[in-house]
C-alpha cells in the first residue's frame, strides 16, 4: 500500500499543491487530525493490517499543539500541516485536494478500521458505479471501558444497524465518496469552523442533488473515543442537534431514519409527557397512572434498543442506558426546540436586513 510509508516533508513547508489525476481504482484514505496523541498511532497501525491492495494515506494536521504530527509523520508520504485549526471540515477539504484515487474515504483520528474495511467500501463502488457515497458504523467492542463511552458508541452501533441502507445523510467516522461527486459538490462547507454537522450538511446537498447514499452494515470501524458527560453533552446538543435542526429547517424535511425516525419521535414524547404527568402527579396523584403508562410505552417502542444493551452490559448497564436514553430523548427535545428559535430569528433578521 504505497500510502504507508513513511512520510514526505509537509507540503505546506514546501508550499506545493499539485493537481492529481485520479486512479480509477485507488482509494485515498483522508485522515484530519487535532490533538490526536491518544488514538493517532493505533488508528494508523490499524490502517497497515488493511487487506485491500491500492490505497493511499493522506494526513491533516489542524494545528495540533501536541506532538501528534510526528507520530503522522511517520506514518504516511503525504502530510500537510495546517499551521492553525481551522476545523475537519477545512482539513479534509486540503486534505482531497492532494487526493489521487477515485475514491475519497474519510475517518476520524479516534476510528480504527478493520482489515477488510477499505476493500468491503471499494466492491461496493464496483457492484454499484451509479453510487456516490457509502457509509459505514461503528462496531459493538468500544475499547473504552467507561459507562458513558459504552453506551455512546453502542447506541451508535444500534442506530445504524437499524437504519435504512438507503442512507439519508452522509458520516464522516467512516465514509467514502466518489472523488468526482465531491468536487462536483465543492466539499465539506468550510463554515463549520469546528467538529459538527459538516458531513450531514455534505449529505443532505447530495440527496438534493439526486445522489445516492448507501449504508453498508457490514462495513465496521472501532471507534476509540473516550466519552465523558460534558464531552457528550456538548457533541450531542452544541454541535449537532442545535446546527441539525436548522439544517433541516431550512431544507424543510425531517428523515424517517437513524434516530429522527417516527418511533424515536413518538418515544421522545412519550418520555416527555411522563416527566410532565410525574411533575404534576405530586399536586393530582392519578397522573402518575399515566406517567406509568407512557413510560411502558415507549419502553415497548424501544424493547429491541433495550435488550440489546442487555446483550452487550447485562442488567445494571442496561437500566443505566434506559436512564440516558431518556435524558437524551430531553435534552435533544429542548435543543430542537432552541434550533427552532434560532432558525426563525435568523429568518426575520434576514428580511428586516433586506427591508
Amino acid at each position: 500500500m504505497d500510502g504507508f510509508l513513511p512520510a514526505a516533508p509537509s507540503l505546506v513547508e514546501k508550499g506545493a499543491r499539485p493537481v492529481k489525476t485520479p486512479s480509477s481504482d485507488r482509494v485515498s484514505v483522508i485522515i484530519p487530525f487535532h490533538n490526536a496523541i491518544a488514538y493517532l498511532e493505533a488508528c494508523l497501525l490499524a490502517l497497515v493490517r488493511s487487506d485491500h491492495g491500492n490505497c493511499e494515506l493522506i494526513l491533516v494536521d489542524d494545528g495540533s499543539t501536541d506532538s501528534s504530527a510526528e507520530i503522522a509523520r511517520r506514518h504516511a508520504r503525504q502530510f500537510l500541516a495546517l499551521p492553525t485549526p481551522h476545523g475537519p471540515a477545512f482539513a479534509r477539504n486540503r486534505g482531497s485536494e492532494l487526493a489521487s484515487g477515485s475514491i475519497l474515504f474519510f475517518i476520524d483520528a479516534d476510528v480504527f478500521c478493520h482489515p477488510d474495511t477499505i476493500r468491503k467500501l471499494a466492491e461496493t463502488f464496483d457492484a454499484d458505479p451509479g453510487l456516490a457515497a457509502v457509509i459505514g458504523s461503528y462496531d459493538d467492542t468500544p475499547p473504552a471501558a467507561n459507562f458513558l463511552s459504552r453506551y455512546k458508541n453502542l447506541t451508535h452501533h444500534y442506530v445504524h444497524q437499524n437504519a435504512s441502507r438507503d442512507a439519508s445523510t452522509f458520516w464522516t467516522g467512516c465514509g467514502a465518496i466518489r472523488r468526482e461527486v465531491f468536487l462536483k459538490l465543492g466539499g465539506f462547507n468550510e463554515s463549520y469552523g469546528k467538529p459538527s454537522i459538516e458531513d450531514i450538511e455534505l449529505g443532505y446537498r447530495m440527496r438534493a442533488r439526486g445522489y445516492r447514499i448507501a449504508l453498508r452494515k457490514d462495513l465496521m470501524v472501532t471507534h476509540a473515543k473516550r466519552w465523558t458527560l460534558r464531552s457528550l453533552l456538548r457533541s450531542d446538543i452544541i454541535d449537532r442537534a442545535l446546527p441539525w435542526t436548522i439544517l433541516q429547517l431550512r431544507y424543510r424535511t425531517i428523515v424517517n431514519d437513524l434516530n429522527l425516525s417516527w418511533t424515536q419521535r413518538s418515544a421522545s414524547l412519550l418520555i416527555l409527557l411522563a416527566v410532565l404527568l410525574a411533575a404534576a402527579g405530586f399536586r393530582y396523584p392519578e397522573l402518575l397512572a399515566g406517567a406509568g403508562a407512557a413510560i411502558l410505552a415507549a419502553v415497548f417502542l424501544n424493547r429491541r434498543q433495550y435488550r440489546f444493551y442487555y446483550e452487550h452490559g447485562g442488567a445494571w448497564f442496561c437500566l443505566r442506558s434506559i436512564a440516558m436514553h431518556w435524558f437524551y430523548y430531553l435534552y435533544s427535545m429542548a435543543a430542537f426546540a432552541a434550533g427552532c428559535v434560532q432558525f426563525l430569528a435568523g429568518r426575520s433578521h434576514a428580511r428586516a436586513g433586506s427591508g
